[in-house]
C-alpha cells in the first residue's frame, strides 16, 4: 500500500464513530452488528463487502483517520475495497459486491451483463469541463464544430456532453459524429494532447489538467462551468438540479440479502462526506497524489476550484428529485440513441435515509 501522509483529522475518529449510529438507521445493529452488541461474539463472522471503486481522497480518509476500522468491528462488516482497471468486468463477474461507477452507464451494465443492477446511494457530480488553448477564441461547442476533441471514454462523461451538445446546440458529441472529431484517449493523455497540439479542445478533469490551467496554458469554457453545472443551469434550468455521476450500484439480488449491510455502507460513506465538506482544501493538501496534483501552485489552483465547482455531492442518500432527474436525464439519452429502445431506466432504492 502506497504511503500516506497522515491526515490532519486523527481526532475525528471518535467523533466519526458516534456519527456512524446515526447515520447508518437504527435496523442495521438489530442484524448485522448483535455480536459487537455485546463485544463481539465467539464465532460470529462479520459480513463482507466487496466494493469496487477508483482511488479517491474521501475513502483515503476514511481509512487513515481509523473511521473504517471504529466502523467495521462496531457493525461487524468488513469491507474489502479494491480498485480494479474494468470495474464492470469485476462486477459482471462477480468479484465485487458494490461498484462505485457513472450513473449514465447502468443502462448498459444492465443490458452487457445480465445483472439487475440498482442504483443505492450517490457520490459525485460530472466535473469535467471543455478546455482550449488560452490563445483559442471558441466560447462553447458552436465554436468548435468539425473540431478534434479528446475525452477519457465513450461513456461516462461523453454521455452527458453529448445530451449538452444536442440540447444546447443541435449537435452531436459522440465517436463518429458529423459534427466533431471525437477521440477516446487515456485519461492521463486528454489534456496533453491539446497541450501538444494534436486536437483541438478535450473534456478535462480539474485534477488532471491542474498542471495547465494553474500556469493559465488552459482555458476552460462556458465560464469554467463543469458538466453537470452547465446540465442543471441551461438543460433543466435549476442550478442544484445535477445528475448524479458517481454512484453505489449493487445487483438487486446481493442487495434483497444484504440491505441492512448496505445502509451501514451508505452511513459510513455519509461521515466521509461531512468531512469533505467541512475539510476538502486540507483532504487536496494531504492527499494530492490522489488528486495528480504535485507543486504548491497546484494544489492552490485545485483548492480554490473545488470552493467554486465542488463535485462532492453533500448526501450519500438518494431522493425523490434524485429519481426525477436522472429519469429525465435517461429519456434524453433514449431520444437521441445513446441508449437502446427496449432499455430500462436506471433503478434507484429510495428506500435508505439519513434519519435514524
Amino acid at each position: 500500500m502506497t504511503s500516506r501522509p497522515a491526515p490532519p483529522a486523527l481526532t475525528a475518529v471518535f467523533a466519526a464513530a458516534l456519527l456512524l449510529t446515526a447515520a447508518c438507521g437504527g435496523n442495521t445493529a438489530s442484524t448485522v452488528g448483535q455480536a459487537a452488541a455485546g463485544g463481539g461474539a465467539q464465532g460470529t463472522r462479520p459480513v463482507q463487502i466487496r466494493m469496487a471503486l477508483a482511488p479517491d481522497p474521501v475513502w483515503a480518509w476514511l481509512e487513515d483517520s481509523g473511521t473504517v476500522a471504529a466502523w467495521e468491528s462496531t457493525h461487524l462488516i468488513q469491507i474489502e475495497a479494491s480498485n480494479p482497471f474494468d470495474p464492470f468486468s469485476a462486477f459482471a463477474g462477480g468479484h465485487v459486491d458494490v461498484v462505485v461507477i457513472n450513473a449514465l452507464e447502468v443502462p448498459q451494465f444492465a443490458e452487457q451483463s445480465g445483472l439487475d443492477p440498482v442504483i443505492v446511494g450517490q457520490f459525485t457530480a460530472d466535473r469535467s469541463f471543455l478546455a482550449v488553448k488560452r490563445t483559442s477564441r471558441a466560447e462553447t461547442l458552436d465554436d468548435l464544430v468539425e473540431a478534434t476533441i479528446t475525452v477519457d471514454s465513450s461513456l461516462g462523461r461523453a454521455l452527458l456532453w453529448h445530451l449538452i451538445a444536442d440540447s444546447i446546440h443541435d449537435l452531436e458529441f459522440r465517436v463518429g459524429s458529423p459534427d466533431f472529431d471525437v477521440m477516446v484517449v487515456e485519461p492521463a493523455s486528454v489534456a496533453g494532447l491539446l497541450m501538444s497540439g494534436d486536437v483541438d479542445a478535450c473534456i478535462c478533469l480539474p485534477d488532471l489538467g491542474a498542471s495547465y490551467l494553474a500556469d493559465g496554458l488552459l482555458r476552460p469554457l462556458y465560464g469554467g462551468r463543469s458538466a453537470a453545472e452547465i446540465y442543471a443551469e441551461e438543460v433543466i434550468g435549476d442550478p442544484a438540479a445535477r445528475p448524479i455521476a458517481d454512484a453505489f450500484v449493487a445487483d438487486r439480488q446481493w442487495l434483497d440479502q444484504n440491505r441492512d449491510a448496505v445502509e451501514a455502507l451508505l452511513g459510513l460513506w455519509q461521515v466521509g462526506l461531512e468531512n469533505w465538506a467541512t475539510g476538502n482544501e486540507q483532504l487536496v493538501t494531504d492527499y494530492p497524489h490522489l488528486f495528480s496534483v504535485q507543486t504548491d501552485e497546484e494544489i492552490d489552483w485545485l483548492r480554490n476550484h473545488v470552493k467554486e465547482h465542488d463535485w462532492v455531492l453533500p448526501s450519500v442518500y438518494l431522493t425523490q428529485e434524485n429519481l426525477t432527474i436522472q429519469d429525465g436525464v435517461f429519456a434524453r439519452m433514449s431520444s437521441t440513441g445513446l441508449v437502446p429502445d427496449d432499455a430500462s431506466a436506471p433503478q434507484l432504492d429510495l428506500s435508505y435515509s439519513a434519519e435514524p
